[in-house]
């Protein structure tokens, strides 16, 4: 049930390409959007009974910024979902761990990894400033193609549809197995405990 719950999480990005790449039009790929988003979080509740955190957070974010954009007709507004939502997790992760002193990692993933706080903290200052990353590409890629390598607006349009499909995702997927790799690397012991803990569970 929850790998299904994944792959309908997933279908409203791939309607989103779909469309866009039929139409061309991105007003009509964000209310095909909007409208999955809404459509998979209820179905997600019906086969699991229950939402995860993030599949909220996400959904929000779809219709706070979707929902202007095809009332208004403007397409540029729902490109600034990718560098709001990044920037919403630095900040929490700023918030969590320098003015609380409460480590989003360890909270999350303390039960399942023994690691010492400096490696929490490490691994939660990386993400965070990755995060400024993630959103600071995004503004660029979103709307400053044209003037940095002379494409039209629409091949900007075009690629920047690409990189929300794919290449946020697949960079989001490279930065943590480069920080799972650290991890293993600085503590090699860690690899025995996980192991461990996977043979208890089997």
């Amino acid at each position: 049930m929850k790998s299904l719950a994944k792959i309908i999480e997933f279908l409203p990005v791939i309607a989103f390409f779909i469309s866009y790449r039929l139409t061309s039009d991105m007003v009509i790929a964000t209310a095909i959007i909007v409208a999955s988003c809404v459509i998979a979080t209820a179905l997600e509740y019906l086969i699991t009974h229950t939402i995860s955190k993030m599949q909220i957070f996400l959904t929000i974010a779809v219709v706070l910024f979707g929902v202007p954009t095809v009332l208004l007709n403007n397409p540029e507004i729902i490109k600034w979902k990718v560098t709001v939502v990044n920037l919403i997790l630095s900040g929490a992760i700023f918030v969590s761990q320098y003015l609380l002193h409460k480590n989003p990692f360890a909270y999350l993933l303390g039960k399942e990894v023994s690691l010492p706080d400096k490696a929490w903290n490490t691994l939660s200052t990386l993400f965070m400033y990755y995060f400024i990353f993630a959103a600071g590409l995004n503004l660029v890629i979103a709307f400053a193609l044209p003037s940095l390598i002379g494409i039209s607006y629409q091949e900007a349009e075009s690629w920047w549809v690409d990189y929300k499909t794919f290449g946020n995702s697949i960079l989001n997927f490279v930065f943590a197995i480069l920080c799972l790799l650290w991890v293993f690397k600085k503590y090699p012991d860690l690899i025995k405990e996980v192991n461990s803990k996977e043979d208890n569970k089997a």
